[in-house]
């Protein structure tokens, strides 16, 4: 079984309720869906949605915010944006399946192991449509006690590995590895569609197998973290460090392909800065600092006399069109607003523009291919009352057939010495 921990939200529960429930696009078809197990008061809302009707799920977000609006109410403008939204996902190998009864005690478990009481809202939501049996499970982090305290989301990561451990274990489940074992990362629907379109593996993967083959190598020699920056560089992979008060390292980010990524964003398990001289066995002492240092400032000596890549983003909004300029050597840079301002009504018709004109060409291509005509386009872009029009000359290639010629003769002369023709 996979746990996975999504990122707790502000406001509202309305947009999980609903995505769990198939009233919200989904990552994939929702047709076999069932209710778990809830406390709140409107009890499965799928029967509801099915027939068309979204009365229930309303009904079960109200019952699940009234403790969020309570909570603002009783301390008022709070001062730190509540985050009072939880959101989990318990995932079966392929095969593997748990009856509703055995998935009600694995949820409830699971609830109480992350520190979650009979006095906060929650729902449960069996997805049966996939290779992959899995639950939804959304709660209210905010309880009906005194000062509605909130369920502490502080050391999930670690509840999540033993709540799941343990409920492998009460039904004699397939054992999933651990993050500290494996190199895998999980990637996100965009990222794969992204990677799809650009025909290539997707960029977060490619850099943690990078990262962990360095890893691997580097411990195989019993080496320290300068040997790591090392085989790091040699597959274009570049170490920034964070520093605490006193000077000393306490986080790290790696650099590939002009984008800058902190290890606990890529592989929280394994690759963070702690993990790294803790857990991997990468050795680190305070000595090395200066030395560390020296090597965290060379760069591969293939990218000598060139400039430092920039990334350039950009966006319009409003007409005024927005840019990002990275340099390589950084994670972060201001916006820029360039003094050009586009219509997005004049962007469409440049690219219409452009795909007519290929169209035209393609035509023209296929005309010269069968006749032997030679044509020529000419179009102004950017302006939408000019219209693109075709030359023809005469004395360029053959004639057109007979038909063809008494056709284009009659379109461009009068009537009456068309007749004389």
């Amino acid at each position: 079984m996979i746990g996975k921990l999504l990122k707790s939200s502000t406001g509202s529960c309305a947009n999980r309720i609903k995505y769990v429930y198939g009233g919200k696009k989904h990552d994939h078809d929702i047709i076999n869906i069932k209710t778990i197990d809830t406390n709140c008061l409107a009890f499965c809302p799928e029967i509801g949605i099915q027939k068309g009707c979204a009365e229930s799920l309303g009904c079960m977000i109200l019952d699940m915010d009234i403790a969020t609006k309570l909570k603002m109410g009783e301390q008022g403008q709070p001062k730190r944006r509540l985050k009072p939204v939880f959101h989990a996902i318990l995932s079966l190998d392929t095969g593997e399946s748990l009856t509703l009864a055995q998935w009600k005690i694995a949820v409830r478990h699971y609830l109480k192991s992350m520190g979650f009481k009979s006095s906060t809202k929650y729902t449960s939501v069996l997805h049966a449509d996939t290779d992959n049996e899995h639950v939804h499970i959304v709660a209210n982090r905010i309880s009906y006690e005194s000062g509605f305290p909130m369920v502490s989301d502080q050391n999930n990561f670690e509840k999540n590995l033993q709540s799941i451990s343990e409920i492998e274990g009460m039904f004699g489940l397939k054992r999933a590895p651990r993050p500290e074992e494996t190199w895998n990362i999980a990637v996100s629907g965009r990222e794969v569609d992204g990677a799809a379109r650009a025909r290539a593996i997707p960029y977060r993967s490619r850099l943690a197998a990078k990262v962990g083959a360095c890893v691997e190598s580097t411990r195989e020699r019993n080496g320290d973290i300068i040997n790591f920056v090392r085989a790091l560089r040699r597959q274009r992979v570049y170490v920034h460090l964070r520093y605490d008060t006193e000077g000393q390292p306490k986080g790290i980010s790696f650099e590939f392909e002009d984008r800058v990524t902190s290890g606990k964003t890529l592989k929280k398990a394994r690759f963070t800065f702690q993990k790294l001289t803790t857990q991997e066995g990468i050795r680190y002492e305070p000595s090395m600092l200066p030395q560390l240092q020296a090597e965290l400032s060379k760069r591969n000596p293939a990218n000598k006399g060139k400039p430092n890549p920039t990334e350039q983003r950009y966006w319009v909004n409003r007409g005024w069109v927005y840019m990002y300029f990275i340099p390589s050597h950084t994670a972060h840079a201001p916006f820029i607003r360039l003094k050009v301002k586009k219509t997005g009504a004049q962007v469409r018709q440049e690219i219409a523009h452009e795909e007519a004109t290929a169209l035209v060409k393609a035509i023209l291509q296929i005309l010269a291919a069968l006749f032997g005509v030679a044509v020529r386009y000419t179009a102004k872009p950017g302006n939408p009352r000019v219209k693109g029009y075709i030359e023809y000359d005469q004395y360029e290639g053959r004639q057109l057939s007979a038909l063809v010629e008494s056709t284009v003769i009659q379109k461009h002369l009068p009537n009456n010495e068309c007749k004389k023709l």
